[in-house]
């Protein structure tokens, strides 16, 4: 499943690669804003009013500090590899998104015919035997502490493309060319490739037909 770290390439990154120590936040409405005390008006005590503080982001003023909780994960890269390529030494990529690693539920990992569908990742455009088509299963290895994960489709999140050099290095593993080609069909159908049924009988399965 996965490339010898001895020759897998570690000076770019190939969609399917695996990073340790990646943040993904947590938003259960308890944040911290960076502010000062309005001294314009009254100031009330013991809790004055207080005014955010604007900070600048590539030359505009629309962002603010806060602090919030973020778990620290092993996660997969979901780009292009296409996407990946650097550009004159640079990142074009206005963010890289990453799905979180999970482990195997204990529901899935203690049935012996969900444990083998997991295990297969499965042919998601096979219609009578899909498998899971939200995770994609990644076998144990002692870079992924020994145990067996999943990449789940539905945790992500993004790290600034700005940060390509810092997050390289914290590349561990790379999918082989057969999964990682396994990898993005399965992304593909989670994301958007399955029509509902409702678009199926309204015969949209080429939106860009003349509907004339």
């Amino acid at each position: 499943m996965y490339v010898d770290p001895a020759v897998m390439d570690v000076d770019c990154f190939r969609q399917g690669d695996i990073l340790r120590a990646v943040p993904f936040p947590i938003i259960d409405g308890e944040m911290s804003v960076l502010s000062r005390i309005d001294y314009e008006g009254d100031v009330q005590t013991p809790h004055p009013k207080v005014l955010v503080i604007p900070t600048e982001h590539r030359n505009t003023v629309d962002c603010i500090v806060a602090q919030i909780k973020v778990r620290l994960s092993l996660g997969v890269v979901l780009a292009h590899c296409c996407e990946l390529e650097l550009r004159h030494g640079k990142c074009l990529l206005p963010a890289i998104p990453i799905a979180r690693l999970v482990p195997v539920k204990p529901s899935i990992s203690n049935d012996e015919a969900k444990i083998e569908s997991l295990r297969g990742n499965k042919d998601p455009r096979n219609t009578n035997s899909p498998g899971y088509i939200d995770y994609f299963y990644l076998a144990a290895h002692e870079r992924l502490n020994n145990k067996e994960w999943v990449a789940d489709y539905c945790q992500i999140s993004s790290v600034p493309g700005t940060e390509y050099a810092t997050l390289l290095r914290r590349k561990i593993l790379q999918l082989s060319d057969r999964d990682r080609v396994k990898f993005k069909i399965k992304l593909a159908a989670y994301l958007g490739s399955r029509l509902t049924d409702e678009e199926l009988e309204q015969g949209l399965e080429n939106p860009w037909s003349d509907p004339t």
